[in-house]
């Protein structure tokens, strides 16, 4: 039980972050007189990326080279779609001095507006199709233009600050450049030509660590390997099954401010699926006894607040999966649940505080039989 007060107080927050991968398997990563026998063993390979960390686990008799492609790999990603590398793809975007003023009329009048020509990027590329593809879908909810939102409420590239006073003139101002709607593209086999508002930015942060272990995967798999977990920062794709034949378990931490990693609220077994989640617990700012959580609502411009602690999303691929968990949280309950329902590849847990204070949670229809929790 959640303590009444507590909940008062960090309304706003949500975690469900997944317990480590390792912690899960860890007691398997020894091989036994068996396994040494047979020449199967589990390989685990870690490493940091994305400003966050990964682990992958896999059943393999003869692979030893891996980390050295999946490094090199995750490289090329973030050089594509990182806003903490200055010279990545996506940051070059971002700079209006980069691209080329031009004038476009826009209700009745002409706007000034940047247009690019950049190199074909299959990464790039990738996460702004997925991106625009779901923004679409969940009506501008899922938004990777909120980016200049997301910086001045202090949890983007720039300096972390906290704002003490919300100038709604001014997120109003920024809020205009703000919606995929007013970006076009044009993309070719090699060039891609983009049109975008002045000051506008992308920020693909909810959607590319998603793609980064999907592609990842993809790699492992293209080396003959079918029984694997791949996790980058909490989100996951698992196929296959362990060496003692059972499916790879993963577990979601207890949404409760002061939780350790390791507290579980719920272990579920995985088995080619993708599964992210999405919450504010690990990302916040506390400034005059007020709460402000890093998913910004891209219509509206403010942090959201609603019944939502947090949200984990399982879907047929991980970027699949991380997006709309993102899009989720700020959808809330009640319309997230009615879209789970619309899309018939999407699973989701909910949790919430019941009118007891309590932890409580809400399924949607398939999400054991995807899930199998233990």
């Amino acid at each position: 039980m959640i303590n009444s007060s507590l909940l008062q107080n960090y309304s706003c927050l949500c975690l469900i972050c997944l317990c480590s991968i390792i912690l899960s398997c860890k007691s398997e990563v020894s091989r036994t007189d068996d396994e040494k026998r047979d020449g199967t063993y589990k390989s685990l390979i870690n490493g940091t990326t994305m400003g966050t960390t990964y682990h992958i686990a896999y059943i393999d008799s003869s692979e030893s080279k891996l980390k050295k492609s999946i490094d090199s790999l995750l490289i090329e990603i973030n050089q594509a779609v990182s806003t903490y590398i200055p010279d990545s793809q996506i940051s070059q975007l971002n700079q209006d001095s980069l691209g080329k003023e031009i004038e476009v009329l826009s209700n009745s009048s002409y706007v000034k507006n940047i247009a690019y020509q950049l190199p074909y990027n299959e990464h790039f590329v990738s996460n702004y199709l997925a991106s625009k593809d779901i923004f679409k879908k969940t009506q501008g909810y899922f938004d990777p233009t909120v980016m200049p939102l997301v910086n001045y409420w202090g949890f983007g590239y720039t300096p972390k600050k906290g704002v003490t006073q919300a100038d709604t003139n001014f997120i109003n101002k920024i809020s205009q450049s703000v919606s995929f709607d007013l970006w076009t593209e044009d993309i070719g086999t090699e060039h891609v030509q983009l049109i975008k508002p002045q000051n506008a930015q992308l920020d693909f942060s909810a959607i590319a660590k998603g793609y980064a272990v999907d592609e990842v995967a993809e790699l492992i798999e293209n080396r003959g390997i079918n029984n694997y977990i791949v996790e980058i920062g909490g989100e996951v794709f698992a196929k296959g099954q362990k060496q003692n034949g059972q499916k790879w378990t993963t577990a979601l931490s207890r949404p409760q401010v002061k939780a350790a990693v390791t507290d579980v609220q719920l272990a579920i077994r995985l088995d080619n699926i993708g599964l992210a989640s999405s919450g504010n617990y690990r990302n916040f700012h506390k400034v005059n006894g007020k709460i402000y959580g890093h998913e910004i609502n891209p219509l509206t411009g403010f942090p959201e607040i609603n019944e939502l602690l947090g949200v984990s999303v399982l879907a047929p691929t991980c970027i699949m999966a991380d997006a709309y968990a993102t899009a989720f949280m700020i959808l809330g309950l009640e319309k997230s649940l009615k879209l789970v329902d619309e899309i018939p590849e999407l699973e989701a847990i909910f949790f919430y505080s019941n009118d007891a204070s309590e932890i409580d949670f809400t399924k949607s229809v398939g999400f054991d039989k995807l899930a199998q929790p233990l």
